[in-house]
Protein backbone atom coordinates (compact mmCIF):
# COMPACT_ATOMS: atom_id res chain seq x y z
CA UNK A 1 0.00 0.00 0.00
CA UNK A 2 1.91 3.47 -1.09
CA UNK A 3 1.60 5.97 1.35
CA UNK A 4 1.77 9.66 0.72
CA UNK A 5 3.06 12.49 2.73
CA UNK A 6 1.50 15.58 2.91
CA UNK A 7 4.12 18.63 3.85
CA UNK A 8 1.72 21.03 6.14
CA UNK A 9 3.41 24.68 6.44
CA UNK A 10 2.82 25.17 10.24
CA UNK A 11 3.76 28.35 11.25
CA UNK A 12 6.71 28.78 13.76
CA UNK A 13 5.81 29.97 17.03
CA UNK A 14 8.62 32.34 17.48
CA UNK A 15 7.99 33.88 14.01
CA UNK A 16 6.04 36.64 15.03
CA UNK A 17 4.65 39.33 12.47
CA UNK A 18 7.28 41.73 13.83
CA UNK A 19 10.35 39.63 13.38
CA UNK A 20 9.48 39.06 9.52
CA UNK A 21 8.87 42.49 9.25
CA UNK A 22 12.39 43.23 11.41
CA UNK A 23 14.02 41.20 8.96
CA UNK A 24 12.66 42.54 5.57
CA UNK A 25 13.55 45.96 6.81
CA UNK A 26 17.13 44.74 7.02
CA UNK A 27 17.26 43.35 3.61
CA UNK A 28 15.51 46.02 1.62
CA UNK A 29 18.31 48.32 3.26
CA UNK A 30 20.99 46.83 2.17
CA UNK A 31 19.70 45.38 -1.27
CA UNK A 32 16.82 47.95 -2.04
CA UNK A 33 13.68 47.16 -2.75
CA UNK A 34 14.84 46.07 -6.15
CA UNK A 35 16.47 43.43 -4.85
CA UNK A 36 13.97 41.96 -2.12
CA UNK A 37 11.58 39.03 -2.59
CA UNK A 38 9.74 36.57 -0.74
CA UNK A 39 12.25 34.16 -1.43
CA UNK A 40 15.21 35.80 -0.21
CA UNK A 41 13.33 37.05 2.82
CA UNK A 42 12.26 32.99 3.58
CA UNK A 43 15.82 32.44 3.09
CA UNK A 44 17.16 35.10 5.46
CA UNK A 45 13.95 33.58 8.52
CA UNK A 46 15.55 29.76 7.33
CA UNK A 47 12.03 28.85 6.35
CA UNK A 48 9.60 27.91 3.70
CA UNK A 49 8.33 30.62 1.84
CA UNK A 50 4.72 29.61 2.25
CA UNK A 51 5.58 29.99 6.09
CA UNK A 52 5.35 33.86 5.20
CA UNK A 53 1.82 33.74 3.95
CA UNK A 54 0.49 32.57 7.26
CA UNK A 55 1.54 35.59 9.05
CA UNK A 56 1.07 38.34 5.78
CA UNK A 57 -1.51 37.04 2.54
CA UNK A 58 0.87 38.51 0.39
CA UNK A 59 3.74 40.39 -0.29
CA UNK A 60 2.05 43.76 -0.85
CA UNK A 61 0.46 43.22 3.09
CA UNK A 62 3.81 42.69 4.04
CA UNK A 63 5.67 46.29 2.43
CA UNK A 64 2.57 47.98 4.07
CA UNK A 65 3.41 46.47 7.43
CA UNK A 66 7.70 47.39 6.76
CA UNK A 67 6.35 50.98 6.13
CA UNK A 68 4.26 51.36 8.73
CA UNK A 69 6.88 50.16 11.13
CA UNK A 70 9.30 52.78 9.72
CA UNK A 71 6.93 55.33 10.08
CA UNK A 72 5.63 54.50 13.37
CA UNK A 73 9.26 54.81 15.20
CA UNK A 74 9.01 59.01 13.81
CA UNK A 75 7.44 60.65 17.04
CA UNK A 76 6.66 64.49 16.75
CA UNK A 77 8.65 66.84 18.61
CA UNK A 78 7.47 68.03 21.80
CA UNK A 79 5.35 71.71 21.65
CA UNK A 80 8.02 74.12 22.35
CA UNK A 81 8.77 77.54 21.10
CA UNK A 82 7.37 79.56 18.88
CA UNK A 83 4.56 78.31 15.99
CA UNK A 84 7.03 78.76 13.25
CA UNK A 85 9.97 76.84 15.63
CA UNK A 86 7.48 74.20 16.16
CA UNK A 87 6.46 73.57 12.13
CA UNK A 88 10.02 73.86 11.34
CA UNK A 89 11.14 70.89 14.75
CA UNK A 90 8.32 69.23 12.87
CA UNK A 91 9.29 69.46 9.35
CA UNK A 92 13.25 69.19 9.67
CA UNK A 93 12.64 66.09 12.00
CA UNK A 94 10.12 63.93 9.47
CA UNK A 95 12.45 64.63 6.60
CA UNK A 96 15.18 63.17 8.14
CA UNK A 97 13.48 59.83 9.91
CA UNK A 98 12.24 59.55 5.69
CA UNK A 99 16.31 60.60 4.53
CA UNK A 100 17.27 57.83 6.98
CA UNK A 101 15.19 54.95 5.93
CA UNK A 102 15.24 55.70 2.50
CA UNK A 103 14.08 52.91 0.98
CA UNK A 104 11.11 52.73 2.85
CA UNK A 105 10.55 55.83 1.85
CA UNK A 106 10.07 54.22 -1.77
CA UNK A 107 6.69 52.74 -0.39
CA UNK A 108 4.89 55.99 0.60
CA UNK A 109 3.65 56.94 -2.71
CA UNK A 110 0.67 54.74 -0.96
CA UNK A 111 -1.55 57.39 0.62
CA UNK A 112 -2.72 54.34 3.15
CA UNK A 113 0.62 53.35 4.10
CA UNK A 114 1.04 56.82 4.98
CA UNK A 115 -1.90 57.62 6.86
CA UNK A 116 -1.73 54.18 8.94
CA UNK A 117 1.81 54.99 10.00
CA UNK A 118 2.45 58.96 10.74
CA UNK A 119 -1.40 58.95 12.71
CA UNK A 120 0.40 60.98 15.13
CA UNK A 121 2.29 63.38 12.78
CA UNK A 122 -1.06 64.08 11.36
CA UNK A 123 -2.54 64.90 13.76
CA UNK A 124 -0.04 67.23 15.30
CA UNK A 125 0.57 68.97 11.87
CA UNK A 126 -3.41 69.45 11.86
CA UNK A 127 -3.19 70.66 15.32
CA UNK A 128 -0.16 73.52 14.23
CA UNK A 129 -1.90 74.18 11.09
CA UNK A 130 -5.28 74.61 12.32
CA UNK A 131 -3.47 77.62 14.54
CA UNK A 132 -3.55 79.71 11.43
CA UNK A 133 -6.45 78.95 8.95
CA UNK A 134 -10.11 80.17 9.40
CA UNK A 135 -11.94 76.68 8.16
CA UNK A 136 -10.98 73.22 8.05
CA UNK A 137 -10.58 72.78 4.85
CA UNK A 138 -7.53 75.15 5.28
CA UNK A 139 -6.34 73.67 7.68
CA UNK A 140 -5.85 70.31 5.77
CA UNK A 141 -5.10 72.19 2.95
CA UNK A 142 -1.87 73.77 4.47
CA UNK A 143 -0.93 70.89 6.19
CA UNK A 144 -1.19 68.58 2.44
CA UNK A 145 1.29 71.25 1.35
CA UNK A 146 3.30 71.19 3.88
CA UNK A 147 3.89 67.51 4.46
CA UNK A 148 4.28 66.38 0.71
CA UNK A 149 6.69 69.16 0.66
CA UNK A 150 8.56 67.49 3.41
CA UNK A 151 7.97 64.14 1.38
CA UNK A 152 9.49 65.15 -1.80
CA UNK A 153 12.10 66.89 -0.29
CA UNK A 154 13.47 63.63 1.20
CA UNK A 155 12.87 61.32 -1.96
CA UNK A 156 15.08 64.03 -4.28
CA UNK A 157 17.38 64.66 -1.32
CA UNK A 158 20.14 62.40 -2.88
CA UNK A 159 19.64 63.65 -6.83
CA UNK A 160 20.87 67.68 -6.37
CA UNK A 161 24.08 67.07 -7.70
CA UNK A 162 22.47 65.87 -10.83
CA UNK A 163 20.03 68.75 -11.15
CA UNK A 164 21.47 71.29 -14.19
CA UNK A 165 20.68 74.37 -11.45
CA UNK A 166 23.13 72.61 -9.05
CA UNK A 167 25.74 72.89 -11.94
CA UNK A 168 29.12 74.95 -10.97
CA UNK A 169 29.88 74.84 -14.30
CA UNK A 170 26.78 76.09 -15.57
CA UNK A 171 27.98 79.35 -17.10
CA UNK A 172 30.60 77.04 -19.31
CA UNK A 173 27.88 74.56 -20.10
CA UNK A 174 25.44 77.76 -21.76
CA UNK A 175 28.15 78.90 -23.61
CA UNK A 176 28.48 75.91 -25.55
CA UNK A 177 24.41 76.20 -25.95
CA UNK A 178 23.05 76.92 -29.38
CA UNK A 179 19.89 79.22 -27.86
CA UNK A 180 20.04 81.99 -26.00
CA UNK A 181 18.84 81.58 -22.43
CA UNK A 182 18.69 85.25 -20.69
CA UNK A 183 17.78 85.02 -17.25
CA UNK A 184 19.52 81.68 -17.03
CA UNK A 185 22.39 83.25 -18.07
CA UNK A 186 22.18 86.48 -15.57
CA UNK A 187 21.93 84.14 -12.89
CA UNK A 188 24.59 81.45 -13.51
CA UNK A 189 27.20 83.21 -11.09
CA UNK A 190 24.70 82.78 -7.89
CA UNK A 191 24.37 78.84 -9.01
CA UNK A 192 26.72 75.82 -7.63
CA UNK A 193 26.09 72.81 -5.52
CA UNK A 194 23.28 72.53 -3.58
CA UNK A 195 22.77 72.29 0.20
CA UNK A 196 19.83 70.05 0.37
CA UNK A 197 19.39 70.68 4.12
CA UNK A 198 19.87 74.59 3.69
CA UNK A 199 17.41 74.84 0.79
CA UNK A 200 15.00 72.97 2.85
CA UNK A 201 15.29 75.13 5.71
CA UNK A 202 15.18 77.77 3.29
CA UNK A 203 11.83 76.35 1.59
CA UNK A 204 9.73 75.72 5.19
CA UNK A 205 10.72 79.48 5.73
CA UNK A 206 8.76 80.13 3.23
CA UNK A 207 6.05 78.20 3.43
CA UNK A 208 5.88 79.63 7.30
CA UNK A 209 6.24 82.96 6.11
CA UNK A 210 3.25 82.34 2.84
CA UNK A 211 1.25 80.98 5.67
CA UNK A 212 1.67 83.72 8.55
CA UNK A 213 1.00 86.38 5.85
CA UNK A 214 -2.31 84.93 5.50
CA UNK A 215 -2.94 85.09 9.16
CA UNK A 216 -0.86 86.77 11.18
CA UNK A 217 -0.68 84.28 14.01
CA UNK A 218 3.06 83.26 15.23
CA UNK A 219 2.30 82.34 19.32
CA UNK A 220 4.32 79.79 21.24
Amino acid sequence: MDIQCILIDVPTPDLTPAHIVTVARSLISEHGLSGFSMRKLAAALDVNPMTIYLRFENKDALLNAVARSSLAEFEAPPANGTWSDQVQALAIGLRNHLIHDRETLRLLSDADRLSAGLLGTLDRGLELMGAVSSTPEDTVAAFRVLFWHIVGSALVSGAFDDFPGSRGDLAAILAESVTTQTHLAAHAAHFGRVDGDKLFIQSIHLLIDGLLVATPKDTA
